[in-house]
């Protein structure tokens, strides 16, 4: 019980030094231009760790905080948010209905289909952002294509281009991560029981084999709002969008403890469906056992 109660400050602490530590990389690693030569500073950088860490204990930092979210911080916290809850709403039910349907499908082309899949989840997710980038451009300078905002600016939050970019990579991941699950249930003795009963496959998938694999897919959803999460982070970027990407970017520039709170909110959905995850492994565990 005591372990228990003492794990999430450590966590927080190793989350926080770990933020601190990424910061200050750059004095870790410096290149010399006159000996040409990348030199290792080791005791600068403990410095500064320390040095960032102890700012926290300073009560001088924490209105540079309520200062900034106060004003035009939280709005674009709240934005870049919203694209991530879209898009997670999106990948999950597009990897759903996917997968459903790559299964219902004949055998031969299922492998066909699994084998694309398989495929697609080896390129990097860069390459593809930039090919759908510049699909998006070619259709806007081609065939003049402007029912949707492309870039943002000052008071422009677009939503679709930059929904659609980011969902591509995880709707794939997901769909593949789903198809093995469905993969794993068709080996349990109710999927062999039913379809010995005469049901159809579909009644066998929507109404038995998609019910069970519902947790499965809540337990591995923090790695799909990490490929979103930075995804997002990146198109903020690359359209011009502003954010909470460039809020960070601003916040890096101001104060340290700023920047490393911003990160932390960042990641908050990870944390999130972390615990989500979490709790229902052990939901299941206590399931497995209380069955046996």
């Amino acid at each position: 019980m005591y372990s228990k109660k003492v794990f999430l400050p450590i966590r927080f602490i190793v989350i926080l030094v770990g933020f601190i530590s990424a910061v200050n990389l750059p004095i870790l690693l410096t290149f010399n231009p006159y000996q040409l030569k990348v030199e290792f500073r080791l005791s600068f950088f403990k410095e500064y760790v320390l040095s960032n860490l102890s700012w926290f204990t300073h009560t001088n930092e924490y209105p540079w905080i309520l200062q900034y979210f106060e004003g035009d911080g939280i709005h674009r916290y709240l934005y870049t948010m919203s694209l991530l809850g879209i898009a997670l709403f999106i990948v999950i039910i597009l990897s759903l209905i996917i997968a459903t349907g790559i299964m219902l499908l004949p055998l031969p082309i299922q492998k066909r289909f699994k084998g694309f899949i398989d495929f697609s989840t080896t390129v990097p997710d860069l390459l593809i952002i930039a090919v759908l980038q510049y699909l998006i451009f070619f259709l806007y300078k081609t065939y003049n294509f402007k029912v949707f905002r492309l870039y943002g600016g000052v008071e422009t939050e677009p939503y679709f281009v930059p929904i659609l970019i980011v969902i591509f990579v995880p709707t794939l991941f997901l769909t593949q991560l789903i198809l093995k699950e469905y993969t794993s249930e068709e080996l349990q003795d109710y999927v062999l029981f039913a379809r010995a009963k005469g049901l159809p496959l579909r009644t066998i998938y929507i109404k038995h084999i998609f019910r069970n694999i519902i947790p499965l897919i809540l337990i591995h959803l923090k790695y799909i709002v990490w490929f979103l999460l930075s995804s997002i982070y990146v198109i903020e970027h690359i359209l011009n969008i502003k954010g909470y990407s460039a809020a960070l970017t601003y916040m890096y520039g101001t104060r340290v403890v700023l920047f490393v709170v911003g990160l932390l909110l960042f990641s908050l959905p990870l944390v999130i469906v972390s615990a989500i995850g979490y709790v229902v492994k052990i939901l299941m565990n206590r399931k497995e056992t209380a069955s046996i």
